[in-house]
């Protein structure tokens, strides 16, 4: 059965068959006993290579297995314990790599794969090759066109055909309008199976090149009735396998087996064996579908929270959850642990090539609405970050993180104090954190609750609106008719931090602290504004600004409420001095539009300076969509 998508110019056909792989699916060793390798065994010099593992019977995703690189170039392998290692060559040469596989009747298995790289360079690649969980969400994507040196050239892949090859048929996702992209749900599978693609793409030199990619597919055991999570999620390890709640990290927090809720002895909070946790106090409390998560984690903690502040706010979680598969972000109270989209900690491409890159789900919330309200982290009258495409090959240090990192943790550690601020450890009294934070919930005792209780907000057309923007609403007939101008008139002079403010209680504590704590501790403030929606006829004018503010919690009207959250969520710093120290609230021009809004200094350019030095500043030839991000769950 062939199945068709159209895309503009580009057609992404996907045909679903079990018949060969070609030459390049070939393997190892044809014996049918012990372990085999499949996959990329003639590369060459700058391809992306898979190499995959199994054993006839066996179901791999309990296997213990382990990659070694024996001889040639070093390469990076992001994955050594899984059934698939995938990895660039990036020089040409020989190449080893050995593997030892442990079956679940504990026979182990060894194998060694050897090849010479061709000389002529593969400019084709698909990242990345992977190993999948049936039923879990898959994604595979096409790097920027190169030329045989490996050089980025301009222009764009076009013609591009996904052909499936091998393996039981997969169904690409219709709502996916990247034709450089692959997204699908792996299929049920009653043992392992590998699935390959052949990609074909016309490349801007006129000529077409093809790549293979792989996915295997593991079978999996039934989820238990109840499970928390009953879509299928990735397998995760403790960052320290030797962690003393090592056990309960795997079983407790993120697994479609996890059913229970664990108690407090199996699984407390950090704060409850530490009461001044170090780094590695922390990195005990780490799990992750890849080491580097945690490594680069690890190295954002050592070297990006000069105050210890986030060491302190991670003393009210259970654990730290980082894995390629989670997106949003989000605090979850029946755990107490907080869960990261690693897209705000890669630091390598090659890292960013394991990351899902299917959109976040609520993207087209609200898209039948007359406005939109855009936001950005500032520093200097620019963006505080920087924009990397997703299809080039860019590198970043640890400080490049701290604008969506920093916020990121301020924000959803704000949550985890919030139910279980360190002030009230004394008060447990229930057998776990389920049970305790339900009892909170309950009795209305969070900081939000008395947040709200002592400063409400006043707009309800907001909080209306929010159930649009942020929870999947139909909109009604009245909101449909709002204008920027009534969204200023509802906004402006409420005392929300952000409209995301509204979607909750508890995101409108949380939205007030972190934009209170990037300013404070790093410089970065939060531009919000409204504006019509972009019309891509019009381009960057469509995006009047209608109304704008920078540094909105330094506000006389919302102040207040900054300080009844800080002195709460981190009652160790002294509210009114950290307060006292915040840049005023400023206007956004409302001759501008978005972009050109941005430089907000004295004696600042005129608008076609501003538009001038737009065009030429790569933090500007950023996608509208980072500024509508929900990023926060």
């Amino acid at each position: 059965m062939n199945k068709y998508y159209v895309v503009g110019a580009l057609a992404l056909l996907l045909q679903g068959c079990g018949g060969s792989s070609g030459s390049s699916f070939t393997n190892v060793d044809p014996e049918p006993s012990g372990v085999i390798v499949r996959g990329d065994l003639s590369p060459a010099n700058q391809q992306s290579v898979a190499l995959i593992a199994s054993v006839e019977g066996d179901s791999s995703d309990q296997a213990v297995i382990k990659w070694t690189q024996t001889a040639g170039p070093s390469v990076e392998l992001l994955s050594d314990d899984t059934a698939v290692i995938a990895f660039d060559l990036t020089s040409a040469g020989a190449y080893e790599f050995s593997v030892s596989y442990t079956t679940n009747a504990q026979q182990t298995y060894t194998k060694t794969v050897s090849y010479t790289t061709s000389t002529s360079a593969n400019i084709l690649n698909v990242r990345r090759d992977q190993v999948a969980r049936a039923g879990s969400r898959v994604s595979l994507k096409l790097s920027a066109p190169r030329d045989e040196a490996g050089n980025v050239v301009a222009g764009d892949y076009s013609n591009v055909v996904w052909n499936q090859i091998s393996g039981p048929s997969v169904t690409l996702d219709a709502d996916n309008t990247n034709p450089l992209t692959a997204i699908f749900t792996a299929p049920s599978v009653s043992s392992d199976q590998l699935v390959s693609f052949s990609v074909s793409a016309l490349h801007p030199d006129g000529d077409t090149y093809t790549d293979t990619a792989y996915v295997f597919i593991q079978e999996i055991t039934s989820f238990p009735s109840g499970a928390y999570f009953d879509e299928t999620v990735t397998k995760i390890k403790p960052f320290n396998a030797n962690a003393p709640r090592a056990n309960a990290l795997t079983n407790c927090v993120y697994s479609n087996y996890f059913a229970s809720p664990c108690s407090f002895n199996q699984l407390n909070l950090v704060g409850q064996d530490h009461t001044t946790p170090t780094v590695d106090d922390i990195m005990d409390r780490v799990i992750v579908s890849h080491q580097w998560m945690g490594d680069n984690f690890k190295a954002f903690l050592q070297n990006e929270d000069p105050h210890g502040d986030f060491k302190r706010l991670l003393r009210s979680v259970s654990a730290v959850v980082i894995a390629y598969d989670i997106r949003p972000s989000f605090y979850w109270g029946v755990s107490g642990a907080i869960y990261l989209d690693p897209e705000d900690l890669w630091l390598t491409p090659t890292q960013r090539d394991v990351i899902d890159v299917a959109p976040d789900y609520r993207s087209s919330f609200g898209s039948d609405l007359q406005y939109i309200m855009p936001w950005r982290y500032v520093k200097n009258n620019d963006y505080a970050s920087s924009y990397y495409p997703k299809d080039l090959r860019l590198n970043r240090t640890t400080a490049d993180l701290v604008p969506d990192l920093g916020s990121l943790l301020y924000h959803e550690l704000a949550h985890a104090n919030d139910f279980m601020a360190v002030t009230t450890f004394d008060q447990i009294t229930e057998a776990s954190i389920l049970e305790e934070i339900n009892k909170r919930f309950n009795n209305s005792s969070l900081i939000s609750d008395a947040l709200n209780a002592a400063y409400p907000k006043s707009s309800d057309e907001m909080a209306g609106l929010a159930t649009v923007n942020f929870h999947g609403e139909t909109a009604s007939t009245l909101q449909k008719s709002y204008l920027p101008s009534d969204i200023v008139g509802f906004y402006a002079n409420d005392s929300a931090a952000m409209e995301y403010g509204y979607s909750s209680v508890r995101e409108d504590a949380a939205t007030l602290f972190d934009a209170t704590m990037m300013s404070a501790r790093y410089g970065i403030e939060r531009d919000e504004a409204i504006t019509p929606p972009y019309d891509s006829v019009v381009g960057r004018d469509s995006l009047m600004v209608a109304w704008g503010q920078r540094g909105r919690v330094k506000a006389p009207h919302i102040e207040p409420r900054v300080k009844y959250v800080l002195e709460r969520i981190m009652p160790s710093i002294d509210a009114d001095a950290l307060l006292a120290g915040l840049p005023a609230v400023q206007q956004m021009p409302t001759d501008e539009n978005w972009y050109d809004a941005i430089d907000l200094s004295d004696g600042a350019q005129t608008s076609k300076e501003k538009s001038t030095k737009a065009l030429l500043s790569p933090r500007y030839l950023r996608p509208l969509t980072l500024d509508l991000q929900r990023r926060y769950k």
